[in-house]
């Protein structure tokens, strides 16, 4: 079971929308709390941190190595379920709306050709399947190859 939340660092932006993609609460902080709130994990680049419970300090640069570290260190399995489930901008879970909810907030192209939408209540970002998503997709997919038992649900 994954923690309730991911605590990241702003410096660690790329990764907290990532993990937001996997439907994973990640909001950005400033700067760490002084004790880690139960269920919370803490993800950082200050060495200093190193070996305090619920902390995690990403060794590596790039978001895909970053991303493979909290799943391996975790044992994550991600759960197609919850893919592309909260605001990848405000970290709220999103909801559906109908097509007619859409229209007007997407190019009628999209209205068109979309099978559907979810909307984030707090910024007003719509969302859809489409192009982006499977290249997200098939980026994870990359990632999670690499981590032995990892994979989606």
């Amino acid at each position: 079971m994954p923690p309730e939340q991911f605590l990241t660092e702003r410096m660690l932006g790329r990764l907290a929308r990532w993990l937001r993609l996997l439907g994973l609460d990640a909001p950005l902080i400033d700067r760490p709390p002084a004790k880690i709130p139960p269920g919370a994990v803490l993800l950082t680049r200050r060495r200093a941190l190193a070996g305090r419970p619920g902390v995690i300090v990403m060794g590596a640069d790039r978001m895909e190595e970053q991303l493979a570290q909290v799943m391996r260190e975790l044992r994550l399995q991600p759960d197609r379920a919850r893919l592309l489930s909260r605001c990848l901008d405000c970290n709220l879970p999103v909801h559906h709306i109908s097509r007619e909810e859409a229209a007007g907030l997407v190019a009628d192209h999209t209205l068109n050709t979309a099978s559907s939408f979810t909307r984030c209540r707090r910024c007003g970002k719509v969302y859809w399947p489409g192009s982006h998503g499977q290249r997200a997709r098939v980026l994870l997919e990359e990632i999670l190859a690499n981590i032995p038992a990892t994979g989606f649900d």
